[in-house]
């Protein structure tokens, strides 16, 4: 079994293995700086563009930075060139998103040993920005395993079936649900909430099994035999 520790939520995973892992600190809406300081697991970080605000509040000096400039401040651009941080600048008109051009040099640099890649500053903003990120995400070939996108408001883990995982909660979430990923997700189940699920079949395209929560207590338990699924929550009660 793999517990990983968020400040929020403890991820205890089935037949887990420790992997080494690495956080992608991004662009989008900025987690706070105590949420991004407490992460237990960060392992190596790297700084996507505006990210660098985020490092810089945290006091991380994460371990390369990559953007094209067109969002982080100078200042903070500069704090990390002070720190001594490998920058890969890029001029802000190209093909490539800096999140896409930061999971093709972290395969490259990273091309010898697996790691688990956590996201934060991914939430918020435009839509079409958080669909291309998530999708680039979800469909990066590598043997990187992208894992958990996450900051103190929401979070989403990504489970390849089968797998199975329990999640514990340090406050009740607002709501919890399951996201297929693949076409189909096959024996997908869902215990310690209001509406449990048992051995169902989740689709794509027909995403109904959402805005579930706790029944009680603070832990739930989910997975699925086959397919990529999520698991997403959002928020606290008071």
């Amino acid at each position: 079994m793999e517990t990983i520790r968020l400040p929020q939520v403890t991820i205890e995973q089935d037949n887990g293995t420790q992997t080494d892992s690495a956080l992608m600190v991004l662009g989008g809406r900025e987690p706070s700086p105590l949420w991004l300081s407490e992460l237990a697991f960060r392992g190596e970080v790297w700084a996507v563009d505006r990210g660098i605000e985020a490092c810089r509040r945290a006091g991380i000096i994460p371990r390369r930075l990559i953007g094209d400039c067109d969002s982080a401040s100078a200042e903070s651009w500069r704090w990390a060139e002070d720190n001594g941080v490998p920058i890969e600048r890029y001029q802000s008109e190209k093909d490539l998103t800096d999140f896409q051009l930061a999971l093709d040099i972290f395969r490259e640099k990273n091309k010898d040993r697996v790691k688990k890649i956590f996201l934060t500053g991914a939430w918020g903003g435009r839509f079409d920005h958080l669909w291309s990120l998530v999708l680039s995400f979800l469909n990066f070939s590598s043997p990187h395993v992208p894992f958990c996108i996450a900051d103190e408001r929401e979070g989403l883990v990504l489970m390849e079936g089968p797998a199975a995982a329990a999640f514990t909660f340090t406050r009740r979430p607002k709501a919890l649900s399951l996201l297929s990923f693949s076409e189909s997700c096959t024996g997908v189940s869902i215990a310690g909430v209001r509406w449990p699920l048992n051995e169902v079949v989740l689709r794509l395209g027909f995403p109904y099994a959402i805005s579930n929560r706790l029944d009680g207590g603070r832990r739930a338990r989910a997975g699925g035999g086959s397919g990529l699924l999520g698991f997403y929550w959002v928020g606290d009660e008071a």
